[in-house]
């Protein structure tokens, strides 16, 4: 039984990768039966270099693993190197309100993540930037307007969708309105219920209307739901608040286990029972790949212990598993790259690029 446990364990983890190639970490990571790769900036070059790795990838995996990128426009990923079509930061894209450009950007970068072999992106994020003072967000929030987030996240979504690349949005149930990072310490949501269903909800409910593939929960404290753990390790909030409220029926994924939200506040143990026990699917082990390894002890113990239900296990994998008969694409060793950068965005996006950064109002 324990072989079965750890090979349904690694099937809920995605890993961080930061090189450009292949390396042994990584391979081990694959035999331990992870379900997915994150490519970090670093590994995101040049299009030749990301269709090569992401073919190694799923060569050495023997089975469907998706690939990741983190991408969410703007001068973090278009000067990397060239080769990617230019596109807006979120900010940038936002101020145009334009929901058929944001269609559009959502075409460009779904075609040119397909042909390099990319899945999933983390994104977008349809946070509402309702505070100026957020370090978190800056320009990777689309607007201040919570009815026309929801409207440009949709279109972001169905653009990248259409073109078989799935999205994962975040940072559900919203990081707008805080004033901590969560790769420091834990952000808080001061509000009530009424207001995170006025301001947070709606892009996120706007969200699963465009059948978003997957979702990102971040690490949040709020405590008008859940006063114990932040909205990545919560039942309230992602089995009784996304689940069945909101009525979201897809993937689910932990954001980074290793930020300092979540690793300086509980054990291995805590973070593998309450993640699955919360609804919750995958876990995201960016920025310390390694981690999976600790992840997979911890689900094997929390089985045998009877703190994790075999049948919860399964419907993580269950769901993990469509995520990726749906959106994963066997990479082959001769990608056709003529999509790529040839859409450069035209001169609206450059000009949008050149703008100095935007401050937006704090919603009270």
């Amino acid at each position: 039984m324990g072989g079965d446990i750890r090979d349904k364990a690694g099937g809920l983890i995605c890993v961080g990768h930061a090189k450009a190639v292949m390396d042994d970490r990584l391979a081990r990571l694959l035999d331990a039966g992870i379900c997915g790769v994150l490519l970090s900036d670093s590994a995101y070059e040049r299009p030749d270099w990301v269709a090569t790795l992401t073919h190694d990838i799923k060569r050495r995996a023997g089975r469907e693993v998706f690939v990741a990128v983190d991408h969410e426009g703007g001068s973090r990923h278009s000067e990397r190197g060239g080769g990617f079509s230019r596109l807006p930061n979120a900010r940038r894209l936002g101020q145009t309100e334009d929901v058929e450009l944001a269609r559009h950007v959502g075409h460009v970068l779904g075609r040119e993540l397909r042909a390099v072999g990319v899945d999933m992106t983390l994104g977008p994020a349809i946070d509402v930037a309702s505070n100026p003072d957020n370090p978190a967000l800056r320009d990777r929030a689309l607007h201040a307007d919570p009815t026309l987030v929801a409207a440009l996240g949709a279109a972001l979504i169905e653009g990248q969708q259409s073109e078989g690349v799935a999205a994962c949005v975040k940072h559900f149930p919203g990081h707008g309105d805080t004033v901590f990072d969560s790769k420091v310490t834990l952000p808080i949501l001061p509000h009530g219920v009424s207001r995170l269903e006025e301001v947070e909800l709606p892009p996120f409910v706007g969200a699963i209307n465009a059948r978003c593939a997957g979702m990102l929960v971040g690490h949040i404290s709020f405590a008008a739901l859940d006063r114990d753990h932040p909205a990545s390790l919560s039942r309230p909030i992602i089995f009784g608040l996304l689940r069945q409220k909101l009525g979201y029926r897809g993937f689910v994924l932990i954001d980074d286990i290793d930020m300092g939200a979540l690793s300086r506040e509980f054990t291995r143990d805590h973070v593998a029972v309450s993640g699955i026990a919360s609804g919750a699917d995958c876990f995201l082990c960016a920025c310390r790949p390694e981690s999976a390894f600790e992840v997979i002890d911890a689900i094997e113990r929390g089985v045998e212990r009877g703190d994790i239900l075999p049948e919860r296990l399964e419907a993580a994998r269950r769901r993990t598993r469509s995520l990726l008969h749906k959106y994963y694409q066997d990479a082959g060793p001769h990608p056709n790259l003529d999509v790529v950068g040839r859409q450069t965005t035209f001169e609206a996006l450059d000009e949008l690029s050149k703008m100095p950064p935007l401050r937006v109002p704090k919603i009270s």
